[in-house]
């Protein structure tokens, strides 16, 4: 029995850690223009934030894992100015001098803390604590409060030769991750998504 229990302790935190190690993103609305036929062959990736660390490693990893793909990109501090304020013709002319035939732009809509009561059960006591009577033979978990924090995104994919939106999704992440974990999570699914929407390979 004693070698059960901590069978069953060390499964529940095998568990914990494998939902603590990993982020969920769900897109829940995409778009794409139908009319647009071509396929991605290099992007300027911009990713919108306030922190300029997270922004500068989004979109390393964005290219990055476009790269793998065979799909070449450009980071856009790399050719954008972090600190300043920008128009799109600003934009759309360092893209065109980048090499870049469609801008990728990422920025957060708002962040929601959803809270949910998960009840009490209850169980039962194993055999050798339950001498005192049939009414201790059970025992009740309590209740408890479980604190789900969502970040909502929206990302949005333009042609540079006529700067039209041909792509958009906005998506759902739940927050379980350190920000590099979560963000390697998110552009997985975005790059999923674009290929999925036969925007790149």
């Amino acid at each position: 029995m004693k070698r059960a229990r901590q069978i069953a302790f060390f499964s529940m935190l095998i568990m914990l850690f494998l939902m603590s190690s990993c982020a969920t993103t769900t897109t829940t609305n995409v778009w794409r223009d139908q009319t647009y036929g071509g396929t991605v062959k290099k992007m300027l990736v911009m990713g919108i934030s306030q922190k300029q660390g997270i922004q500068r490693f989004f979109e390393d990893e964005f290219v990055r894992q476009l790269r793998q793909r065979g799909i070449d990109g450009v980071a856009g501090y790399t050719v954008l100015p972090y600190d300043k304020k920008m128009d799109k013709d600003f934009i759309a002319a360092k893209a065109k001098e980048s090499g870049a035939d469609t801008v990728l732009v990422t920025r957060p809509l708002s962040r929601e803390m959803q809270r949910t009561y998960v009840p009490g059960q209850a169980y039962a006591v194993p055999g050798s604590y339950s001498r005192w009577g049939s009414y201790y033979g059970h025992a009740y978990s309590p209740g408890y409060v479980v604190e789900d924090e969502y970040v909502y995104i929206e990302t949005n994919l333009y042609d540079v030769a006529t700067e039209k939106l041909i792509w958009s999704t906005q998506s759902e992440t739940v927050i379980l991750a350190t920000d590099q974990e979560l963000i390697k999570s998110f552009i997985s699914t975005m790059i999923s998504q674009l290929s999925s929407d036969k925007l790149i390979k």
